[in-house]
Protein backbone atom coordinates (compact mmCIF):
# COMPACT_ATOMS: atom_id res chain seq x y z
CA UNK A 1 0.00 0.00 0.00
CA UNK A 2 1.26 3.50 -0.90
CA UNK A 3 2.32 5.50 2.17
CA UNK A 4 0.02 8.41 1.33
CA UNK A 5 -2.96 6.06 1.00
CA UNK A 6 -2.13 4.55 4.38
CA UNK A 7 -2.09 8.02 5.98
CA UNK A 8 -5.45 8.92 4.44
CA UNK A 9 -6.97 5.63 5.60
CA UNK A 10 -5.89 6.44 9.16
CA UNK A 11 -7.52 9.88 8.89
CA UNK A 12 -10.70 8.30 7.46
CA UNK A 13 -10.90 5.94 10.44
CA UNK A 14 -10.50 8.88 12.83
CA UNK A 15 -13.35 10.78 11.13
CA UNK A 16 -15.52 7.67 11.36
CA UNK A 17 -14.88 7.51 15.11
CA UNK A 18 -15.90 11.19 15.28
CA UNK A 19 -19.33 10.09 13.96
CA UNK A 20 -18.92 11.56 10.47
CA UNK A 21 -21.18 9.98 7.83
CA UNK A 22 -19.75 7.71 5.14
CA UNK A 23 -20.77 10.25 2.47
CA UNK A 24 -18.83 13.01 4.27
CA UNK A 25 -15.78 10.79 4.77
CA UNK A 26 -15.75 9.73 1.10
CA UNK A 27 -15.95 13.34 -0.08
CA UNK A 28 -13.09 14.44 2.18
CA UNK A 29 -10.94 11.46 1.14
CA UNK A 30 -11.26 12.52 -2.52
CA UNK A 31 -10.05 16.01 -1.58
CA UNK A 32 -7.14 14.58 0.38
CA UNK A 33 -6.06 12.37 -2.54
CA UNK A 34 -5.76 15.50 -4.68
CA UNK A 35 -4.05 17.60 -2.01
CA UNK A 36 -0.64 19.07 -2.99
CA UNK A 37 0.99 17.68 0.17
CA UNK A 38 1.90 14.25 1.55
CA UNK A 39 2.61 15.53 5.05
CA UNK A 40 0.33 13.76 7.53
CA UNK A 41 -0.16 16.79 9.78
CA UNK A 42 -1.10 18.99 6.83
CA UNK A 43 -3.47 16.32 5.50
CA UNK A 44 -5.13 16.08 8.91
CA UNK A 45 -5.50 19.86 9.03
CA UNK A 46 -7.20 19.86 5.62
CA UNK A 47 -9.51 17.05 6.75
CA UNK A 48 -10.47 18.99 9.90
CA UNK A 49 -11.33 22.15 7.94
CA UNK A 50 -13.47 20.18 5.46
CA UNK A 51 -15.21 18.24 8.24
CA UNK A 52 -16.08 21.44 10.09
CA UNK A 53 -17.75 22.73 6.92
CA UNK A 54 -19.69 19.55 6.15
CA UNK A 55 -20.49 18.33 9.68
CA UNK A 56 -19.66 20.85 12.45
CA UNK A 57 -20.54 18.44 15.27
CA UNK A 58 -18.28 15.69 13.93
CA UNK A 59 -15.65 18.35 13.25
CA UNK A 60 -15.68 19.42 16.90
CA UNK A 61 -15.24 15.82 18.06
CA UNK A 62 -12.46 15.23 15.51
CA UNK A 63 -10.66 18.38 16.66
CA UNK A 64 -10.69 17.02 20.22
CA UNK A 65 -9.23 13.75 18.95
CA UNK A 66 -6.53 15.65 17.03
CA UNK A 67 -5.28 17.25 20.23
CA UNK A 68 -4.80 13.85 21.87
CA UNK A 69 -1.29 12.72 20.96
CA UNK A 70 0.44 9.57 22.15
CA UNK A 71 4.22 9.33 22.60
CA UNK A 72 5.00 5.75 21.62
CA UNK A 73 7.85 3.45 22.67
CA UNK A 74 9.10 3.71 19.07
CA UNK A 75 9.63 7.45 19.79
CA UNK A 76 6.92 8.62 17.42
CA UNK A 77 3.97 10.92 18.05
CA UNK A 78 0.70 9.31 16.99
CA UNK A 79 -2.93 10.32 17.29
CA UNK A 80 -4.74 8.65 20.13
CA UNK A 81 -6.70 5.62 18.93
CA UNK A 82 -8.88 3.90 21.51
CA UNK A 83 -8.94 0.88 19.21
CA UNK A 84 -5.37 0.15 20.24
CA UNK A 85 -6.47 -0.24 23.88
CA UNK A 86 -9.23 -2.60 22.86
CA UNK A 87 -6.89 -4.69 20.70
CA UNK A 88 -4.27 -5.02 23.43
CA UNK A 89 -6.86 -6.02 26.07
CA UNK A 90 -8.31 -8.71 23.83
CA UNK A 91 -4.86 -9.94 22.82
CA UNK A 92 -3.19 -10.00 26.24
CA UNK A 93 -6.06 -10.96 28.56
CA UNK A 94 -9.11 -13.23 28.72
CA UNK A 95 -11.50 -10.35 29.43
CA UNK A 96 -14.76 -10.28 27.46
CA UNK A 97 -15.12 -7.93 24.53
CA UNK A 98 -18.06 -6.14 26.18
CA UNK A 99 -16.06 -5.30 29.31
CA UNK A 100 -12.98 -4.41 27.23
CA UNK A 101 -15.02 -1.93 25.18
CA UNK A 102 -16.50 -0.38 28.35
CA UNK A 103 -13.04 0.09 29.91
CA UNK A 104 -11.65 1.45 26.64
CA UNK A 105 -14.34 4.15 26.40
CA UNK A 106 -13.93 5.12 30.07
CA UNK A 107 -10.16 5.46 29.71
CA UNK A 108 -10.61 7.56 26.56
CA UNK A 109 -13.00 9.90 28.37
CA UNK A 110 -10.62 10.13 31.34
CA UNK A 111 -7.77 11.14 29.01
CA UNK A 112 -9.95 13.79 27.34
CA UNK A 113 -11.03 15.27 30.68
CA UNK A 114 -7.56 15.26 32.28
CA UNK A 115 -5.75 16.98 29.37
CA UNK A 116 -2.56 15.01 30.03
CA UNK A 117 0.56 16.82 28.81
CA UNK A 118 2.76 13.78 28.11
CA UNK A 119 0.55 10.86 27.16
CA UNK A 120 2.60 7.69 26.71
CA UNK A 121 1.61 4.11 26.01
CA UNK A 122 2.90 3.26 29.49
CA UNK A 123 0.58 5.83 31.08
CA UNK A 124 -2.40 4.56 29.07
CA UNK A 125 -1.67 1.07 30.35
CA UNK A 126 -1.59 2.41 33.92
CA UNK A 127 -5.03 3.98 33.43
CA UNK A 128 -6.40 0.72 32.05
CA UNK A 129 -4.94 -1.21 34.98
CA UNK A 130 -6.62 1.18 37.41
CA UNK A 131 -9.95 0.45 35.72
CA UNK A 132 -9.34 -3.30 35.88
CA UNK A 133 -8.70 -3.06 39.62
CA UNK A 134 -11.79 -0.90 40.17
CA UNK A 135 -13.93 -3.58 38.49
CA UNK A 136 -12.34 -6.38 40.54
CA UNK A 137 -10.24 -7.91 37.74
CA UNK A 138 -7.06 -8.24 39.83
CA UNK A 139 -5.87 -11.44 38.12
CA UNK A 140 -6.44 -9.96 34.67
CA UNK A 141 -4.56 -6.84 35.74
CA UNK A 142 -1.58 -9.09 36.61
CA UNK A 143 -1.54 -10.31 32.99
CA UNK A 144 -1.91 -6.81 31.56
CA UNK A 145 0.42 -4.90 33.85
CA UNK A 146 3.74 -3.59 32.64
CA UNK A 147 6.86 -4.83 34.43
CA UNK A 148 9.23 -1.93 35.09
CA UNK A 149 11.00 0.12 37.77
CA UNK A 150 9.96 3.15 39.82
CA UNK A 151 11.57 6.46 38.82
CA UNK A 152 13.17 6.65 42.27
CA UNK A 153 14.96 3.30 41.81
CA UNK A 154 16.14 4.17 38.29
CA UNK A 155 17.61 7.46 39.50
CA UNK A 156 19.46 5.80 42.36
CA UNK A 157 20.91 3.07 40.12
CA UNK A 158 22.18 5.67 37.65
CA UNK A 159 24.05 7.44 40.44
CA UNK A 160 25.97 4.28 41.34
CA UNK A 161 27.01 2.94 37.92
CA UNK A 162 26.38 3.25 34.19
CA UNK A 163 22.83 2.08 33.69
CA UNK A 164 21.04 2.19 30.34
CA UNK A 165 17.96 0.28 29.26
CA UNK A 166 14.26 0.76 28.48
CA UNK A 167 13.65 2.13 31.99
CA UNK A 168 16.36 4.79 31.68
CA UNK A 169 15.08 5.72 28.22
CA UNK A 170 11.67 6.47 29.71
CA UNK A 171 13.26 8.19 32.71
CA UNK A 172 15.27 10.57 30.51
CA UNK A 173 12.29 11.36 28.27
CA UNK A 174 10.12 12.03 31.31
CA UNK A 175 12.50 13.71 33.77
CA UNK A 176 15.65 14.91 32.01
CA UNK A 177 14.98 16.04 28.44
CA UNK A 178 12.85 19.24 28.29
CA UNK A 179 9.34 18.98 26.86
CA UNK A 180 10.04 21.26 23.89
CA UNK A 181 13.10 19.26 22.83
CA UNK A 182 11.39 15.92 23.51
CA UNK A 183 8.55 16.89 21.16
CA UNK A 184 10.99 17.78 18.40
CA UNK A 185 12.60 14.38 18.80
CA UNK A 186 9.27 12.57 18.59
CA UNK A 187 8.06 14.67 15.64
CA UNK A 188 11.19 13.89 13.60
CA UNK A 189 12.69 17.40 13.53
CA UNK A 190 15.68 16.08 15.47
CA UNK A 191 16.89 12.67 16.60
CA UNK A 192 18.79 12.43 19.89
CA UNK A 193 21.19 9.50 19.87
CA UNK A 194 21.40 7.21 22.91
CA UNK A 195 18.50 8.48 24.97
CA UNK A 196 18.79 5.45 27.34
CA UNK A 197 22.34 6.53 28.26
CA UNK A 198 21.72 10.30 28.21
CA UNK A 199 22.30 10.69 31.96
CA UNK A 200 24.95 8.03 32.52
CA UNK A 201 27.45 7.77 29.69
CA UNK A 202 29.49 9.74 27.15
CA UNK A 203 28.60 9.25 23.50
CA UNK A 204 32.05 8.55 22.04
CA UNK A 205 35.58 8.66 23.45
CA UNK A 206 39.25 7.99 22.69
CA UNK A 207 41.47 6.70 25.48
CA UNK A 208 44.97 8.17 25.56
CA UNK A 209 47.30 5.22 26.04
CA UNK A 210 49.97 5.22 28.73
CA UNK A 211 53.44 3.67 28.86
CA UNK A 212 53.93 0.90 31.44
CA UNK A 213 56.97 -1.09 32.64
CA UNK A 214 57.29 -3.33 29.57
CA UNK A 215 55.91 -3.53 26.04
CA UNK A 216 53.69 -6.45 27.03
CA UNK A 217 52.25 -4.64 30.05
CA UNK A 218 51.78 -1.48 27.97
CA UNK A 219 49.74 -3.33 25.37
CA UNK A 220 47.76 -5.51 27.77
CA UNK A 221 46.89 -2.83 30.32
CA UNK A 222 45.83 -0.22 27.76
CA UNK A 223 43.61 -2.65 25.86
CA UNK A 224 42.28 -3.97 29.17
CA UNK A 225 41.38 -0.41 30.16
CA UNK A 226 39.55 0.08 26.87
CA UNK A 227 37.52 -3.10 27.38
CA UNK A 228 36.81 -2.35 31.04
CA UNK A 229 35.61 1.19 30.28
CA UNK A 230 33.17 0.20 27.50
CA UNK A 231 30.24 0.61 29.89
CA UNK A 232 30.99 4.32 30.31
CA UNK A 233 30.38 5.12 26.63
CA UNK A 234 27.70 4.56 24.02
CA UNK A 235 30.25 3.68 21.33
CA UNK A 236 33.14 1.36 22.14
CA UNK A 237 36.06 3.58 23.28
CA UNK A 238 39.05 3.83 20.99
CA UNK A 239 42.80 3.65 21.51
CA UNK A 240 44.94 6.70 20.83
CA UNK A 241 48.74 6.46 20.82
CA UNK A 242 49.18 2.73 21.49
CA UNK A 243 51.97 2.39 18.90
CA UNK A 244 53.81 5.42 20.31
CA UNK A 245 53.78 4.29 23.96
CA UNK A 246 54.85 0.79 22.89
CA UNK A 247 57.62 1.96 20.55
CA UNK A 248 60.28 2.75 23.22
CA UNK A 249 60.55 -0.97 24.03
CA UNK A 250 60.99 -2.15 20.43
CA UNK A 251 64.63 -2.80 19.55
CA UNK A 252 64.33 -5.01 16.48
CA UNK A 253 61.92 -6.35 13.86
CA UNK A 254 61.14 -9.51 15.84
CA UNK A 255 59.94 -7.47 18.79
CA UNK A 256 57.81 -5.32 16.48
CA UNK A 257 56.16 -8.40 14.91
CA UNK A 258 55.62 -9.99 18.33
CA UNK A 259 53.99 -6.81 19.72
CA UNK A 260 51.74 -6.48 16.66
CA UNK A 261 50.60 -10.08 17.06
CA UNK A 262 49.72 -9.47 20.73
CA UNK A 263 47.75 -6.33 19.84
CA UNK A 264 45.84 -8.15 17.10
CA UNK A 265 44.97 -11.04 19.42
CA UNK A 266 43.79 -8.81 22.27
CA UNK A 267 41.73 -6.56 20.00
CA UNK A 268 39.65 -9.57 19.00
CA UNK A 269 38.18 -9.57 22.53
CA UNK A 270 35.83 -6.53 22.35
CA UNK A 271 32.38 -7.65 21.26
CA UNK A 272 31.61 -4.43 19.41
CA UNK A 273 33.60 -2.36 16.96
CA UNK A 274 36.45 -0.12 18.04
CA UNK A 275 39.07 2.06 16.40
CA UNK A 276 42.81 1.68 16.81
CA UNK A 277 44.46 4.97 15.88
CA UNK A 278 47.75 4.57 14.00
CA UNK A 279 49.58 7.90 14.12
CA UNK A 280 52.19 8.47 11.40
CA UNK A 281 53.12 11.87 12.81
CA UNK A 282 53.70 12.97 16.40
CA UNK A 283 50.54 14.49 17.92
CA UNK A 284 51.08 17.07 20.67
CA UNK A 285 49.56 14.65 23.20
CA UNK A 286 52.39 12.21 22.39
CA UNK A 287 55.22 14.73 22.07
CA UNK A 288 57.30 13.05 24.79
CA UNK A 289 57.59 10.01 22.48
CA UNK A 290 58.60 11.98 19.36
CA UNK A 291 62.02 10.29 19.11
CA UNK A 292 60.23 6.93 18.69
CA UNK A 293 58.10 8.04 15.75
CA UNK A 294 59.77 5.71 13.21
CA UNK A 295 59.46 2.65 15.47
CA UNK A 296 55.80 3.54 16.04
CA UNK A 297 55.36 3.72 12.25
CA UNK A 298 56.96 0.28 11.82
CA UNK A 299 54.52 -1.14 14.36
CA UNK A 300 51.64 0.62 12.58
CA UNK A 301 52.60 -1.09 9.33
CA UNK A 302 52.05 -4.44 11.03
CA UNK A 303 48.55 -3.35 12.10
CA UNK A 304 47.25 -1.83 8.87
CA UNK A 305 45.30 -4.96 8.02
CA UNK A 306 42.98 -4.40 10.99
CA UNK A 307 39.59 -3.44 9.59
CA UNK A 308 39.08 -0.85 12.35
CA UNK A 309 42.41 0.92 12.05
CA UNK A 310 42.53 4.62 11.20
CA UNK A 311 45.78 6.12 9.91
CA UNK A 312 46.45 9.60 11.30
CA UNK A 313 48.55 11.97 9.17
CA UNK A 314 49.25 15.70 9.07
CA UNK A 315 50.72 15.84 5.55
CA UNK A 316 50.95 13.71 2.42
CA UNK A 317 54.60 13.00 3.24
CA UNK A 318 53.47 10.76 6.12
CA UNK A 319 52.38 8.29 3.46
CA UNK A 320 56.05 7.52 2.78
CA UNK A 321 56.02 5.60 6.07
CA UNK A 322 53.42 3.13 4.76
CA UNK A 323 55.17 0.10 3.30
CA UNK A 324 52.23 -1.61 1.59
CA UNK A 325 50.13 0.85 -0.40
CA UNK A 326 48.11 -1.87 -2.14
CA UNK A 327 45.63 -2.38 0.70
CA UNK A 328 42.52 -0.48 1.78
CA UNK A 329 42.73 1.90 4.71
CA UNK A 330 41.03 4.94 6.19
CA UNK A 331 42.95 8.17 6.69
CA UNK A 332 42.15 11.00 9.11
CA UNK A 333 43.79 14.19 7.85
CA UNK A 334 45.12 16.41 10.66
CA UNK A 335 46.45 19.14 8.37
CA UNK A 336 44.50 22.01 10.01
CA UNK A 337 43.98 20.65 13.48
CA UNK A 338 44.78 17.56 15.52
CA UNK A 339 41.96 15.06 15.95
CA UNK A 340 41.16 12.02 18.00
CA UNK A 341 39.74 9.25 15.83
CA UNK A 342 36.48 8.07 17.36
CA UNK A 343 34.03 5.31 16.63
CA UNK A 344 31.57 5.25 13.70
CA UNK A 345 33.92 7.40 11.57
CA UNK A 346 33.62 10.30 14.00
CA UNK A 347 36.49 12.49 15.16
CA UNK A 348 37.02 15.37 17.54
CA UNK A 349 39.73 17.85 18.50
CA UNK A 350 39.00 16.88 22.11
CA UNK A 351 39.10 13.29 23.46
CA UNK A 352 35.43 12.72 22.83
CA UNK A 353 31.87 13.70 21.94
CA UNK A 354 29.46 14.08 24.83
CA UNK A 355 26.22 14.26 22.85
CA UNK A 356 25.10 13.59 19.28
CA UNK A 357 21.93 15.12 17.82
CA UNK A 358 20.71 14.71 14.24
CA UNK A 359 18.78 17.51 12.52
CA UNK A 360 16.21 16.81 9.81
CA UNK A 361 16.83 19.87 7.65
CA UNK A 362 14.15 18.86 5.18
CA UNK A 363 11.56 18.67 7.98
CA UNK A 364 12.18 22.24 9.12
CA UNK A 365 12.47 23.70 5.62
CA UNK A 366 10.59 26.84 4.73
CA UNK A 367 9.98 28.76 1.52
CA UNK A 368 11.22 31.84 3.33
CA UNK A 369 14.99 31.84 3.79
CA UNK A 370 14.96 34.04 6.89
CA UNK A 371 12.40 31.78 8.53
CA UNK A 372 14.50 28.71 7.72
CA UNK A 373 17.60 30.17 9.35
CA UNK A 374 15.54 31.24 12.35
CA UNK A 375 14.36 27.62 12.74
CA UNK A 376 17.95 26.36 12.50
CA UNK A 377 19.03 28.90 15.12
CA UNK A 378 16.24 27.76 17.46
CA UNK A 379 17.23 24.10 17.13
CA UNK A 380 20.88 24.94 17.77
CA UNK A 381 19.80 26.76 20.93
CA UNK A 382 17.91 23.61 21.92
CA UNK A 383 21.07 21.55 21.38
CA UNK A 384 23.07 23.98 23.53
CA UNK A 385 20.48 23.56 26.26
CA UNK A 386 20.58 19.79 25.84
CA UNK A 387 24.38 19.84 26.11
CA UNK A 388 24.18 21.84 29.37
CA UNK A 389 21.73 19.32 30.81
CA UNK A 390 23.81 16.36 29.62
CA UNK A 391 27.02 17.77 31.10
CA UNK A 392 25.30 18.47 34.41
CA UNK A 393 24.06 14.90 34.51
CA UNK A 394 27.32 13.16 33.62
CA UNK A 395 29.49 15.49 35.72
CA UNK A 396 27.45 14.44 38.75
CA UNK A 397 28.39 10.78 38.15
CA UNK A 398 31.61 10.08 40.06
CA UNK A 399 32.40 7.06 37.89
CA UNK A 400 32.82 9.39 34.86
CA UNK A 401 35.19 11.89 36.50
CA UNK A 402 38.25 10.31 34.92
CA UNK A 403 36.91 10.97 31.42
CA UNK A 404 35.72 14.55 31.93
CA UNK A 405 39.08 16.21 32.54
CA UNK A 406 38.86 17.98 29.18
CA UNK A 407 35.98 19.66 27.40
CA UNK A 408 34.08 17.45 25.01
CA UNK A 409 32.58 18.42 21.67
CA UNK A 410 28.99 17.90 20.57
CA UNK A 411 28.25 16.10 17.33
CA UNK A 412 25.50 17.27 14.98
CA UNK A 413 24.35 15.01 12.15
CA UNK A 414 22.57 16.62 9.24
CA UNK A 415 20.70 15.53 6.14
CA UNK A 416 21.82 16.49 2.66
CA UNK A 417 22.08 20.26 2.26
CA UNK A 418 21.49 20.10 -1.47
CA UNK A 419 18.00 18.62 -1.15
CA UNK A 420 17.20 21.66 0.99
CA UNK A 421 18.96 24.25 -1.17
CA UNK A 422 17.02 23.15 -4.25
CA UNK A 423 13.97 24.86 -2.74
CA UNK A 424 15.69 28.21 -3.16
CA UNK A 425 16.09 28.30 -6.92
CA UNK A 426 17.41 31.86 -6.98
CA UNK A 427 20.45 30.77 -4.96
CA UNK A 428 23.34 28.60 -6.11
CA UNK A 429 23.51 25.27 -4.29
CA UNK A 430 27.09 25.68 -3.14
CA UNK A 431 26.52 29.22 -1.93
CA UNK A 432 23.41 28.23 0.00
CA UNK A 433 25.04 25.11 1.51
CA UNK A 434 28.00 27.15 2.72
CA UNK A 435 25.68 29.71 4.29
CA UNK A 436 23.98 26.97 6.31
CA UNK A 437 27.39 25.61 7.37
CA UNK A 438 28.35 29.05 8.65
CA UNK A 439 25.07 29.22 10.56
CA UNK A 440 26.04 26.04 12.43
CA UNK A 441 29.63 26.97 13.15
CA UNK A 442 29.05 30.57 14.22
CA UNK A 443 26.52 29.48 16.83
CA UNK A 444 28.96 27.44 18.89
CA UNK A 445 32.56 26.32 18.40
CA UNK A 446 31.77 23.18 20.40
CA UNK A 447 29.69 21.82 17.52
CA UNK A 448 31.11 19.37 14.99
CA UNK A 449 29.15 18.64 11.81
CA UNK A 450 28.78 15.12 10.45
CA UNK A 451 26.41 13.05 8.41
CA UNK A 452 23.61 11.24 10.23
CA UNK A 453 24.80 9.42 13.32
CA UNK A 454 22.86 6.20 12.85
CA UNK A 455 20.56 4.18 10.62
CA UNK A 456 17.87 4.70 13.29
CA UNK A 457 17.99 8.45 12.69
CA UNK A 458 17.79 7.95 8.92
CA UNK A 459 14.84 5.57 9.28
CA UNK A 460 13.02 7.96 11.64
CA UNK A 461 13.50 10.91 9.30
CA UNK A 462 12.38 8.90 6.29
CA UNK A 463 9.24 7.81 8.10
CA UNK A 464 8.56 11.41 9.07
CA UNK A 465 9.02 12.73 5.53
CA UNK A 466 7.52 9.77 3.68
CA UNK A 467 10.49 9.53 1.33
CA UNK A 468 14.17 8.61 1.23
CA UNK A 469 16.50 10.89 3.17
CA UNK A 470 20.18 11.30 2.36
CA UNK A 471 22.84 11.79 4.97
CA UNK A 472 25.05 14.83 4.55
CA UNK A 473 27.95 12.44 3.86
CA UNK A 474 26.38 11.67 0.49
CA UNK A 475 27.15 15.22 -0.62
CA UNK A 476 30.16 15.60 -2.86
CA UNK A 477 33.03 16.81 -0.67
CA UNK A 478 34.13 19.58 -3.06
CA UNK A 479 30.96 21.47 -2.25
CA UNK A 480 31.84 22.10 1.38
CA UNK A 481 35.61 22.52 1.37
CA UNK A 482 35.30 26.04 2.74
CA UNK A 483 33.99 24.78 6.07
CA UNK A 484 36.73 23.72 8.49
CA UNK A 485 34.32 21.97 10.85
CA UNK A 486 32.40 20.06 8.23
CA UNK A 487 32.85 16.31 8.26
CA UNK A 488 33.26 15.35 4.63
CA UNK A 489 34.66 12.23 3.09
CA UNK A 490 36.58 11.49 -0.09
CA UNK A 491 37.63 8.27 -1.77
CA UNK A 492 40.91 7.72 -3.61
CA UNK A 493 41.93 4.79 -5.79
CA UNK A 494 45.51 5.89 -6.44
CA UNK A 495 48.32 7.64 -4.59
CA UNK A 496 47.89 10.65 -6.90
CA UNK A 497 44.22 10.98 -5.99
CA UNK A 498 45.07 10.45 -2.33
CA UNK A 499 47.67 13.25 -2.37
CA UNK A 500 45.20 15.55 -4.09
CA UNK A 501 42.55 15.00 -1.43
CA UNK A 502 45.07 15.52 1.35
CA UNK A 503 46.14 18.83 -0.21
CA UNK A 504 42.47 19.86 -0.40
CA UNK A 505 42.22 19.26 3.35
CA UNK A 506 39.56 16.58 3.06
CA UNK A 507 39.13 15.29 6.61
CA UNK A 508 38.44 11.60 6.00
CA UNK A 509 39.74 9.68 3.01
CA UNK A 510 39.04 6.08 2.10
CA UNK A 511 41.95 4.70 0.13
CA UNK A 512 40.81 1.84 -2.09
CA UNK A 513 43.56 1.11 -4.63
CA UNK A 514 42.61 -0.42 -7.94
CA UNK A 515 43.56 -4.07 -8.23
CA UNK A 516 46.18 -4.46 -10.92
Amino acid sequence: MDLIEEKIQIIAKEMQEANASQWTITKIIKDLMQAPTKNENKLRKIALEKLKELDPQAGQIYETFSRMKVYTTQENIENFDRGNILKSLLKETIISRTVAEKITIEVENQIKDSKIDYLTTALIRELVNAKLISYGFEKIREDYTRVGEPVYDVKNKMELEPYANEQTREYNLLKTIPKKIREKHFSGEIFIEDIPGFSTRIFSYAILCEKKETSQKTIIQNIKKMIHSEKYFYNTPNLFGLTFVTAPFLKNNNQIIKSAKLINELLEIPKTGFVNSLELYTPSKLSEYSEHKLKAAELSNQLLNQKNSVIQINSKYCLDLIENKQQNFLILNNFDDEYFALNKNLFSSTPGIDLFVNINLEKINSKDEDELFQKISEILEDIKKLKEIKLKEIESKKYLNEFLKEDLKTGIGITNLFALSERFLERKNKEFANKIHKQFTKENDNFLLFGLGSNEAKTKFEKTMGREIYSHEAMCFEECLNSKKCCFTGTASSIEELNELIDKKVKQIYFKPKIK
